[in-house]
């Protein structure tokens, strides 16, 4: 019986250290609903064309929750949880060369071939600097689920140093060049965070619309430079719909440095099959300090530390760092692989992507992501050509008949870990009630006998 005691003491022990007194946190005013047919939904008083979850007004979050689970018309409910952009300091200190992408040769490549078949990629992300010059001509209309408004004009700068890296003019004599700037590519911006005194924040119900929104107005790629640690079956829906209309989902994998495949991180966690998690690069070519990483999870890695981009009020920023930033180099390389082949399936871009990732031979130890590398944009243009046998051209690198390479700076990612945290303390609680509980029971045995 002490045996017994002893052992279930350990127990508590080893439960309540193990459970983080703050997870994610979420709105107390809201939840998120999913009904089970469209009938049971129309008599909320909330119709859409398709049977997607809505967020609906409550007045107390964990009430509600417990209550709509036993709703025999709702599928499920779970909290609105808050997003927050979170970089990685600006002058983190790293200097030199990036790893080589050979994006100098993929220009060339795109230069003998032609810009290609228009691509949309949508930024979900805290709007853009609509009117800043480097990206003059390289958005499109997009909307601000945030505020509700159709100008996603960005107040906190995040979203615009994502689309700088992703599409910023090149050749045009300022600034800096994107990835993809000679690609037929424009860029749907849409806005579901904003500044909250000093913070980039969002609600994880206004990034679920803006993923609907992306794959119905024609997205094929999708950058989402965020993340959080709660499992969320909504989100997971939105990235299945994209998935079910072949939109390709670039991910960061996050900023904590931390193994994905054994922490949550979301959504780059999910494992379905047209994400790609990516983790960031310093200028050595091995992985950043801050980085997730993970040999299951995290499928690449880009350039995303000390990155010169767009920022707000028509500026620069010179040290942006953090897997954020790695993201729109992947984006920007689908979105050049699918201009040459707007025909391929998203499996197989991100196979291509994947496929063909470069080992750092300077660094023998392993990145700790599943392609073992750092995408090369070349390489994946070449590829492409076997995957659609419609192409013709096979340009080498450094050919003479080539484009000039822009004279700027493109690069790697700005972090942005979206790290939400909600009260766990009712499931502490009660687990240490029911510890509490077999423990009385013992002593009374014992008393008793």
């Amino acid at each position: 019986m002490k045996d017994a005691k002893v052992f279930l003491i350990a127990v508590l022990v080893l439960v309540v250290s193990g459970i983080p007194l703050m997870a994610s946190e979420y709105r107390a005013d809201e939840v998120i609903v999913k009904f089970k047919n469209r009938q049971a939904q129309a008599a909320s008083a909330m119709t859409l064309s398709e049977e997607r979850p809505i967020s609906i007004a409550v007045d107390d979050a964990d009430r509600a929750i417990a209550e709509l689970k036993s709703n025999p018309d709702i599928e499920y409910v779970e909290p609105n949880y808050v997003i927050e952009a979170e970089t990685v300091p600006a002058d983190w200190p790293y200097i030199g060369q990036w790893a080589d992408m050979e994006l100098e040769s993929a220009w060339n490549f795109i230069d003998d071939r032609g810009p290609g078949e228009q691509v949309i990629v949508a930024v979900i992300d805290s709007g853009v600097d609509l009117a800043h010059p480097d990206l003059q001509g390289a958005l499109i209309p997009g909307y601000d689920f945030a505020n509700r408004d159709a100008s996603p004009e960005d107040d906190a700068g995040h979203g615009t140093k994502v689309c700088g890296i992703l599409g910023a003019l090149g050749n045009n004599g300022t600034g800096i060049a994107g990835v993809a700037w000679d690609v037929n590519m424009v860029i749907m911006p849409l806005k579901f965070m904003k500044n909250n005194d000093g913070k980039t924040t969002g609600n994880l119900s206004d990034a679920i619309d803006a993923i609907y929104y992306a794959v119905d107005h024609g997205a094929t790629v999708i950058n989402a430079s965020w993340g959080f640690t709660s499992y969320s079956r909504a989100l997971e829906d939105a990235i299945t719909y994209a998935k079910d209309h072949g939109v390709l989902f670039i991910a960061s994998a996050g900023n904590a440095g931390q193994d994905n495949d054994v922490s949550d991180h979301y959504p780059s966690n999910y494992t379905l099959d047209n994400i790609i998690a990516v983790a960031a690069l310093d200028s050595d070519g091995e992985l950043a300090l801050f980085s997730n990483y993970g040999t299951n999870s995290v499928d690449i890695a880009a350039p995303g530390v000390g990155i010169t981009t767009t920022t707000l009020n028509g500026a620069y920023v010179s040290w942006a760092s953090g897997t954020s930033f790695a993201t729109p180099f992947v984006a920007g390389i689908a979105a050049m692989v699918l201009s040459q082949s707007p025909t391929l399936e998203y499996a197989s871009v991100r196979n291509i992507i994947l496929n063909t990732a470069v080992k750092n031979a300077a660094v023998p130890e392993d990145l700790r992501v599943a392609s073992g590398g750092c995408v090369n944009a070349y390489d994946a243009l070449m590829a492409e050509e076997a995957y659609d046998p419609s192409s013709q051209a096979t340009p080498t690198p450094g050919g003479s008949d080539t484009a000039e390479a822009p004279s700027s700076g493109g690069g790697g990612g700005g972090g942005c870990l979206i790290d939400v945290t909600r009260t766990t303390g009712n499931y502490t609680c009660f687990i240490v009630f029911m510890i509490m509980i077999v423990l009385f029971q013992i002593n009374r045995k014992k008393d008793l006998g």
